[in-house]
């Protein structure tokens, strides 16, 4: 207990069951507050998420490329702790979770519903471009809010040797003495937070999508809804349960592998179903768009239009981004040892965008060929907020559908049990006071997390409250927005100050 850092800790539970408890007395009355917050914060401050994304993604190009490119986390003669196999799966599955699997298939016509840029909505020019969206929100701009954390926590970690692996740690050198302990402690409480709370938003995403699976292969009435979920989360419990008690090496490792397999394999067999040809037209045609609109996506405010879609998707997705941003940087700087400041930048932008580009181009075209061909109208199970839905009977349309079911039934547990055990080690990271380089916080404390994260989970989606935590998690992306510039000015005065004016 000596090494826990007991003020962060309890700060956090309190916070935490406050605000629980905060939705299950009044849900309706946290919903209206939440929502009015969140909207005014999106109108009148998406144009800072969308500027911040670009210095993201200039500087993830400057560590790329730039003079300090082959310092490596560790020193010269550091080797990887990890395959990079293992090492990029880690990071990919950590982030995508469910809602790779649910938007995979769902977000191109989701887009081309809502239609950007003042498109005809479900026009095929609408198709095209929804395509074309779905790969920028899971695209390099999607990464590189992760890159600048992951290589300011790693340099501080394991260059500066920090007494811990938090985000605080790393800012000492972007903040003064006389603010910065009360700045640092703010940092990491939301930190904190975010680790526990934005996993909540991926199961509020994806258990409708399993419970709907359950209940179908197995033919169990829908009566037996919340039995179900408790069934479905005693069974995370006991997989990321084990995993996080058996740390990086033996168990998130482990999981992360299978979960990749599986995933690739699925997708594979979604490519054959469309039509391997099919998919290589579309994906060209895809990559082309996105290439003649890139600046337009990176930078578009739509501020002469009503701005629907981007304050709903573009600026959403980047303020969970954000939101997550702690935990991948805490969790990448542990896994990144002995990595190449260069490969940190590679491995994000452009390894874990081709396995989110891989899930558009096989799930997302075989989706957008139904709706296309008149096979079956997905956009209307949008409509009514249906996606479990809408995914179920993509599925039916396959042959095998019933084993296909059970094939994304475990996958999507996989991928959620994973994302937990990731989200409940950095918050165990977290709230260590003497957490070093070569340790790993407490077993307990991971598994204390996981339960936590479980517990928070399971209450919301029986009283209906993930929109309402999904509006607020959204909320704290805004300061954490900010931090990213001290983020980014920490990293580059460390590199200054260690290795000289080489730039």
């Amino acid at each position: 207990m000596k090494k826990i850092n007991n003020k962060l800790l309890f700060t956090s539970i309190i916070i935490l069951g406050i605000v629980l408890t905060l939705v299950v007395t009044n849900l309706s009355f946290v919903q209206e507050m939440v929502d009015t917050t969140y909207d005014f914060c999106i109108s009148q401050f998406g144009w800072l998420f969308v500027l911040t994304n670009v210095c993201c993604l200039v500087f993830s190009f400057w560590l790329m490329f730039g003079p300090y490119r082959n310092i490596r986390l560790g020193g010269n003669n550091c080797k990887p702790v990890f395959s990079t196999f293992s090492w990029a799966g880690m990071m990919f599955t950590t982030s995508c979770g469910a809602w790779l699997v649910v938007y995979g298939f769902l977000e191109p016509i989701y887009c081309a519903a809502q239609a950007p840029f003042q498109i005809e909505p479900l026009t095929t020019q609408a198709f095209e471009y929804g395509q074309m969206y779905a790969h920028f929100h899971w695209g390099p701009n999607a990464w590189c809010i992760y890159v600048p954390v992951t290589a300011a926590i790693g340099y501080a970690l394991y260059n500066r040797h920090a007494k811990s692996g938090t985000l605080s740690e790393a800012l000492q050198a972007a903040t003064t003495k006389k603010s910065g302990k009360i700045v640092r402690f703010i940092i990491d409480l939301l930190s904190v937070l975010g680790a526990v709370i934005a996993p909540v938003i991926s199961i509020g995403t994806g258990m409708p999508l399993l419970v709907v699976l359950i209940e179908n292969i197995f033919g169990i009435s829908d009566t037996y809804r919340m039995l179900i979920q408790i069934v479905i989360l005693l069974i995370w419990i006991a997989i990321f349960g084990t995993s996080v008690y058996l740390g990086l090496q033996h168990g998130i490792k482990k999981l992360s592998n299978t979960n990749i397999i599986m995933a690739f394999l699925f997708m594979i067999v979604f490519c054959i179903a469309t039509g391997v040809f099919k998919v290589l037209s579309a994906e060209i045609n895809t990559i082309g768009l996105f290439l003649n609109n890139y600046l337009r996506m990176s930078t578009y405010t739509d501020p002469y239009g009503n701005g629907s879609f981007v304050k709903g998707w573009t600026i959403g997705y980047w303020a969970c981004y954000f939101v997550y941003m702690p935990l991948m940087g805490v969790f990448n700087a542990k896994i990144s040892k002995g990595r190449r400041l260069k490969e940190i930048a590679f491995g994000q932008l452009v390894l874990c965008t081709l396995g989110c580009w891989v899930a558009m181009a096989t799930f997302g075209n075989y989706g957008m060929s139904l709706q296309v061909n008149g096979r079956l109208n997905i956009a209307s199970f949008l409509e009514t907020g249906d996606e479990a839905g809408a995914i179920l009977a993509i599925l039916e349309t396959m042959p095998a559908s019933k084993l296909l079911m059970v094939l994304l039934l475990i996958i999507s547990f996989v991928f959620l049990a994973t994302t937990m055990d990731s989200s409940a080690f950095a918050a165990a990271e977290m709230t260590m006071q003497q957490n070093n380089e070569e340790n790993q916080a407490p077993r307990w404390l991971r598994i204390m997390w996981a339960g936590a994260a479980a517990l928070v989970a399971f209450v919301l989606l029986q009283i209906g409250g993930v929109k309402a935590v999904r509006s607020l998690c959204y909320m704290t992306g805004l300061p954490l927005a900010l931090v990213t510039y001290l983020v980014i000015f920490a990293v580059w005065k460390m590199l200054k100050e260690d290795y000289g004016k080489k730039d």
